[in-house]
């Protein structure tokens, strides 16, 4: 993971960028010592306390900078895919009114925020790779920091669900349980994609598919089956008829 030099003193940076190094081994951060943990940053002991109390505070600070590193971008391409499909002034429309080209803007907003997530963890593979060994590992303060952190993930997503307009109108609570589900194993999805370079695409792939199978289930169980029924139906018929929406384009 590269921590920004100048918002972080070199110090703590250092420190930081070691413990992933070190984790990234099959140890959870509590097994470091502070002294094996100085020697990979090439500092000396006494410099951690000048910037941590203890080795989960420094845990803390690693899943800040990730959170503050990955959130507001995953919003911001969310509302441009969007945008690529409605262009930005047009007057909104409904999934009553136009279920096939709301339909597409979400699977367009799924493509681009997957891809986005899995560009970041090819980016920062030590710090995914601590965070799923100490969502289950001995730390109950990191592991409370890191579910917090997917429930963020998971209300950003879905405001920006109803923000957007990308499902058909549902209950905030149903809405919030799918992305709370969404967030979760595109995190475990992400060992996978670190581990299997070879399959990376087809992990890519898997997960919007995941995310378009939970979507329409919960769609459905909650009332609008038909109507997603229709769209896909509706844009069957465009594409046979070569009339589809283009992204960015005039439908």
């Amino acid at each position: 993971m590269s921590f920004p030099s100048t918002a972080l003193a070199q110090g703590k940076r250092l420190l930081m960028e070691a413990a992933l190094n070190l984790t990234a081994n099959s140890r959870s951060l509590s097994a470091l010592s502070l002294r094996e943990l100085a020697r990979e940053a090439g500092l000396n002991p006494n410099t951690f306390y000048r910037h941590f109390k203890n080795l989960d505070d420094m845990g803390m600070a690693i899943i800040e900078e990730m959170s503050g590193q990955i959130r507001q971008p995953l919003r911001d391409l969310r509302r441009r895919a969007a945008e690529s499909v409605i262009p930005p002034g047009s007057p909104p429309t409904s999934w009553e009114e136009n279920a096939p080209i709301n339909f597409v803007r979400s699977v367009q907003v799924n493509k681009e925020t997957v891809k986005l997530f899995f560009d970041y963890v090819e980016s920062n593979p030590n710090a995914f790779i601590m965070g799923v060994r100490e969502l289950h590992g001995a730390s109950p303060t990191l592991r409370k920091a890191l579910r917090k952190l997917m429930v963020s993930f998971a209300e950003d997503m879905a405001d920006d669900i109803e923000m957007l307009n990308l499902l058909p109108v549902l209950e905030r609570a149903p809405v919030f349980e799918m992305a709370e589900t969404i967030s979760r194993e595109m995190f475990l999805l992400s060992m996978d994609y670190i581990e299997q370079p070879g399959n990376r695409e087809l992990i890519a792939q898997k997960a919007e598919n995941m995310i378009m199978t939970l979507s329409m289930g919960y769609v459905t169980l909650h009332g609008h089956g038909e109507l997603m029924a229709g769209a896909l139906k509706q844009l069957t018929v465009q594409i046979k008829e070569n009339t589809t929406y283009v992204f960015g384009g005039k439908p």
